[in-house]
């Protein structure tokens, strides 16, 4: 029998035996995943509650209806911006400037499916469009654990790539990205793609055989990765990298990544450039924004967008640098043996594989802690997150160390072994078994989101009228109106409403707990909303303003609109 070149160990023979039994772990596996997804989907979900993944929702539903990658969330910036390239506002179908389109693309089929459904009904208190997306999302995350499987068989071996993907289905944190509408998990499947052809490509390159195909192929993937989410950017640099000093021909290895990766991300820059004269839209704005500065605040300004300093960036950099190492457990879903990654990295791997691609592991998440750096990351499921995933990587090396450590043990006792095995994934679960043995939490995601109240905006007002708002993803996607940010100031209001910048009218103002529910004077009296007081503040004083009859709305009267005229009262 032909030999591997050297550095490729030869794999152990499998018996029947030993393969049967893989085979009944991964059937036990399948049902657990089947199980958890159901749980999940149907028992623990209660609605999206985060803006970007409402956001990305509406655009979803604008391309399933054919308007093509449009928005009913408008943001007075990206009327400055239209404005300042000198372009027209369009009153039908804005063009969106700010979102990954690739996530919205997807998610406009599973929502065309259930198009006669879109609209809520006050029985609704979980959107169907909300459950669609999330049960995508579920997709993704099982179709990843498949090719999860698949690289970890080539890092290091079966047996251990299953138990790692054992661990990922019992990390809570990946049920809850799922769950958020967020494209995380679309992110996870295209990451889990590019790992297991860069291992080929590795597996290839100690076979003498070219390894070009497969990197034109790993930045393919790593183009829509990015269209999933501008800061794939941030990997795929590190990836470059690594690719450059992993291969050889180094230059050209380098040169047909970056063709391939141009290739899909080019042709989105230039329709960014051409509708708004900036290759990265909006964008761009949130790495030069200062520290602790919302997406909402700056988006809310019609005159001018976020002025670029670099002590302001150097500290907003420094500052999420340290709010990423104070959390790391946290970002990595609170699962030891996804920590205990760092504690193998003092370990030297006899696999090739898992010895020359920890380096690429390590350049990649160097590149999203970087691209998390400039861009912000606050919780552990919130949109910049990008920790969850080397989630899986960072498994199979835990679980990996782990049993080295193990067999230095001479612990021979096969059912001792399983059981070690068996607490290992114990401490995976924990937080996920602590979600599903807690108390039942509210059906909603209030404060502030209660759909059947939203969507209420949507009988009230016609199509063809807007509506301003400081929640206009909400508005969008569950009222299907068009809904402007709250600008700065009221007379940016009256400006965009007076002369029709978006065709119409401003006929409505819907006021939340997200703006009544702030610190008085720091953000309302002295902050970014001091020009709004007369209106957040109950009773509000509506002298002088265009929009003067209004009526507090549920719950308990935290939300409130303003309108042109009664639109609330049943007429007979």
């Amino acid at each position: 029998m032909k030999k591997p070149p050297k550095g490729i160990p030869t794999p152990p023979p499998t018996s029947p035996k030993a393969g049967l039994a893989i085979n009944w772990r991964a059937a036990g596996l399948a049902v657990l995943a089947l199980a958890l997804a159901s749980v999940y989907l149907f028992i623990q979900f209660r609605g999206f509650s985060i803006s970007t993944a409402m956001d990305q929702a509406q655009i979803s539903r604008e391309i399933a209806k054919g308007n093509g990658y449009t928005t009913q969330y408008i943001r007075p910036l990206a009327i400055w911006q239209l404005e300042h390239a000198g372009k027209s506002i369009p009153s039908h179908h804005f063009p969106e400037l700010l979102q990954s389109p690739l996530n919205p693309l997807i998610n406009a089929l599973p929502l065309k499916l259930v198009e006669s459904e879109w609209k809520l009904t006050p029985l609704d208190i979980v959107y169907i469009g909300d459950r669609v997306i999330a049960a995508t999302a579920i997709l993704f995350f099982l179709f990843s654990v498949v090719i999860w499987y698949f690289a970890g068989a080539i890092l290091f071996d079966k047996k251990t790539a299953l138990i790692g993907c054992a661990g990922l289905l019992l990390t809570d944190m990946m049920w809850q990205f799922s769950l958020s509408g967020l494209p995380q998990m679309l992110m996870l499947f295209l990451f889990a793609c590019t790992t297991w052809l860069t291992l080929r490509a590795m597996e290839n390159r100690d076979l003498g055989r070219s390894s070009l195909g497969y990197i034109f192929a790993s930045s393919l993937v790593f183009g829509l990765l990015t269209l999933a989410h501008w800061a794939g950017l941030w990997i795929f640099l590190g990836w470059v990298i690594f690719a450059t000093l992993q291969f050889p021909r180094k230059g050209l290895s380098t040169l047909i990544a970056l063709v391939g990766f141009l290739l899909l991300v080019g042709p989105w820059l230039i329709r960014n450039h051409d509708i708004c004269g900036n290759p990265i839209g909006l964008a761009g704005y949130e790495l030069i924004t200062q520290p602790g500065t919302a997406e909402t605040d700056y988006m809310r300004s019609l005159t001018s967008p976020p002025i670029f300093s670099a002590v302001a960036t150097l500290k907003r950099f420094s500052e999420a640098l340290t709010h990423q190492a104070g959390h790391i457990f946290s970002f990595l879903g609170i699962n030891v043996i996804a920590l205990m990654f760092f504690t193998a990295l003092l370990h030297r791997f006899k696999l090739s594989n898992a010895a020359s691609f920890r380096p690429g592991v390590l350049l990649m998440w160097g590149g999203a802690i970087l691209g998390m750096g400039l861009s912000g990351v606050s919780e552990s499921v919130s949109p910049n997150q990008l920790h969850v995933l080397f989630v899986p990587l960072f498994l199979f090396y835990g679980f990996a160390f782990l049993m080295v450590l193990w067999s230095r043990l001479e612990v021979h006792s096969p059912k001792i072994k399983s059981a070690f095995i068996a607490f290992l994934l114990l401490l995976c679960a924990l937080p996920l078994l602590g979600k599903l043995m807690s108390a039942p939490e509210r059906a909603i995601q209030w404060p502030p989101y209660v759909p059947p109240f939203i969507a209420v905006l949507g009988v009230w007002f016609e199509e063809n009228e807007a509506i301003c708002t400081d929640m206009p993803w909400a508005v969008s996607w569950y009222a299907q109106r068009q809904a402007l940010l709250l600008p700065k100031t009221i007379k940016q209001f009256n400006r965009i409403s007076d002369y029709r910048l978006l065709g119409k009218s401003l006929n409505g103002l819907y006021l939340t707990p997200l703006t009544g529910n702030r610190a008085l004077f720091s953000e309302v009296y002295k902050g970014a909303y001091s020009d709004w007081i007369s209106l957040i503040m109950r009773p509000p004083e509506v002298a002088n303003f265009s929009l003067p009859i209004f009526t507090p709305l549920p719950i308990d009267g935290e939300c409130i609109l303003f309108s042109d005229r009664n639109r609330w009262s049943r007429r007979n």
